[in-house]
């Protein structure tokens, strides 16, 4: 699994992508060797400084938050940071998956190797030989106001490192105590000297792994959401012409060309779309937003996703803790400038999660609204209500529902969704005595959006299965259905409305007025088989999704279908399905 090498360190850059490869345990990681001397030569100097001078340094001889004027005794500075460590560590709730705290792991260690925190090179190296080794920390969920950094999820990895708690072992399936672990494996737990322990807990890196991880899923999650709108676009009878890359560059916001141009991409060499679109056939000037705003609408959401993965690197790459070690204004190689200041907050990080619930609830109603219209008979565009399977016989079809049902769960999952939308950082509660009286709330919202983020791979796959239904109905259709009239058509289908003439013809009569009905013939035009075909993206894209949701031709229980098509959803299966070309 662990097939490349990543270096940290002073002057060097965490990407998102090498964050995933480390938590997804597909890479190794090693401190920069240059590095390592630069720290314990930092670390050698602030030692040295505090001692000789003897005076109050938060952090280091001083008690924490509110106890900040607690004098700690010189024989009790290690103690003190140990106690810290334990007494923190008093996270609840379920544990947090196992990438997301591998993935804080190696933030804490990168923001650490950086240079200003003045802790050992050993600190750096011993989270890393964790990493290296396949141990993670359990980290239960809850605990963390993003303030002060996440104190209590930083707080149980600390832990593990001290040979305390409970972790899992990559070799192993359940979580087990640390200390048989460690002992298994061979490997001596830290020792947390003065300041380390405050260092390893300050900073906001649980809550960007769990925004980083989200923001990965979701940039693949838009694709499958571009993806459904080429499709949907197609089985509707819809215009790729709003996806013109003349028009978007008018409004050259960079997530609608992107969306723009995958759309073009997906629908290119659709004998469906060429088939009807000439105005004769298709009568259609405008398609509904949902089809016609994909651009502005998802691409929005792009630059949302594409922002906060920005903002989470340029974390990533920053020195969180406090206090931090500056150089001295006397002499600009000695680190003996102790400061204090606000680097742990977690707004930075709270307002970019939070971009991502809205891109989620976006995308969830656009996809929502689609599946209204493929159980319409009104706006379906001559596709059967609830796309009942066409080849039913009248009893047969008195009796089915089709894909009702669906449309309600998508109506539910989104409400959901909206329902955890909660802008939980304009909620602040003041902790540790009101010393802290801001908080962020910056685990909170990662959590939510990475427990809510299945809820959208239903959503989006629930859409699929509509439009692979309706691809397979169309493919059953000789004829599709045209807005345009004409006053004699052979072959046509004659469409009147017999209340409308009525009530004029007795109109007429009270009038004494000479009354001629109208008659309308409304066009349907032949389509050859080849002509009801998909793009062939679309076309690769209706065959995966059908292998595990073939289409509906009787009404049985779709539940169990639906979720393994979610969970391909979520998981990449459906989108490796489609040419990778179609996301250039």
């Amino acid at each position: 699994m662990q097939n490349s090498q990543i270096k940290i360190g002073i002057g060097r850059t965490l990407t998102a992508q090498s964050v995933y490869a480390v938590a997804m345990g597909r890479a190794q990681v090693v401190l920069d060797r240059a590095t390592s001397k630069i720290l314990k030569a930092r670390r050698a100097q602030i030692v040295a400084y505090v001692e000789k001078q003897g005076e109050p340094a938060y952090g280091f001889n001083r008690g924490f938050g509110h106890n900040v004027d607690i004098k700690v005794p010189n024989t009790l500075l290690a103690e003190l940071q140990r106690n810290l460590i334990r007494s923190h560590s008093s996270g609840v709730g379920a544990p947090l998956p196992q990438e997301v705290v591998r993935a804080a792991m190696l933030l804490r260690a990168n923001s650490l190797s950086l240079g200003a925190s003045g802790v050992r090179p050993a600190v750096v190296e011993k989270l890393l030989q964790f990493l290296n080794a396949g141990i993670t920390p359990m980290v239960p969920a809850y605990g963390s106001v993003g303030a002060s950094g996440d104190l209590a999820p930083l707080s149980h990895i600390a832990l593990a490192l001290m040979g305390e708690g409970h972790g899992y072992d990559s070799k192993k399936s359940a979580a087990e105590p640390i200390k048989k672990i460690l002992k298994r494996r061979k490997i001596a737990p830290l020792t947390l000297e003065m300041k380390e322990g405050l260092a390893l807990n300050n900073g906001v890196q649980v809550s960007t792994a769990l925004g980083l991880v989200a923001a990965l899923k979701m940039r693949e999650l838009l694709k499958v959401a571009v993806a459904a709108t080429a499709l949907t676009n197609q089985v509707m009878l819809g215009s790729d012409n709003a996806y013109d890359a003349e028009l978007l560059k008018l409004r050259p916001h960079p997530g609608a060309q992107v969306v723009g141009r995958w759309l073009r991409a997906l629908i290119k060499g659709s004998p469906l779309r060429t088939a009807h679109a000439p105005y004769e056939v298709d009568g259609e000037i405008q398609d509904p937003y949902n089809l016609r705003c994909a651009p502005q609408v998802l691409g929005a959401c792009h630059d949302l996703i594409e922002d906060a993965i920005a903002t989470f690197e340029l974390e990533g790459n920053s020195i969180t803790d406090n206090p931090l070690i500056l150089p001295s204004k006397r002499d600009s190689k000695s680190f003996t400038r102790i400061v204090s200041g606000g680097q742990f907050h977690g707004m930075p990080i709270a307002v970019k999660i939070y971009n991502l619930m809205q891109a989620m609830g976006i995308m969830a109603r656009l996809s929502n609204m689609r599946c209204v219209r493929y159980v319409d008979e009104a706006r379906n565009k001559g596709l059967p209500s609830d796309l009942i399977w066409p080849g039913l016989t009248e009893a047969e079809r008195s009796t089915s529902s089709g894909m009702m049902i669906p449309e309600y769960v998508s109506a539910a999952l989104t409400n959901a969704i909206w329902g955890a939308a909660m802008p939980s950082h304009l909620f602040s509660l003041s902790t540790d005595a009101g010393q802290e009286d801001h908080v962020s709330m910056s685990a909170t919202l990662g959590l939510r959006v990475l427990e809510t983020l299945p809820r959208l791979a239903e959503v989006l796959a629930i859409e699929l299965a509509f439009g692979a239904q309706a691809a397979a109905i169309r493919k059953q259709q000789a004829t599709i259905p045209s807005k345009q009239f004409a006053a004699a058509v052979t072959g046509s289908r004659v469409v009147t409305d017999a209340a409308s003439q009525l009530e004029k013809a007795v109109s007429a009569k009270i009038k004494g007025k000479r009354f001629v009905p109208s008659v309308k013939v409304a066009l349907e035009y032949k389509l050859s088989p080849q002509e009801r075909r998909l793009s062939p993206p679309c076309e690769q894209l209706v065959a995966a999704v059908q292998k595990r949701f073939p289409v509906v031709k009787q009404d049985r229980e779709l539940s169990e279908q639906l979720r393994a098509l979610a969970t391909e959803v979520y998981e990449g299966q459906i989108l490796r399905a489609i040419p990778g070309r179609a996301f250039r």
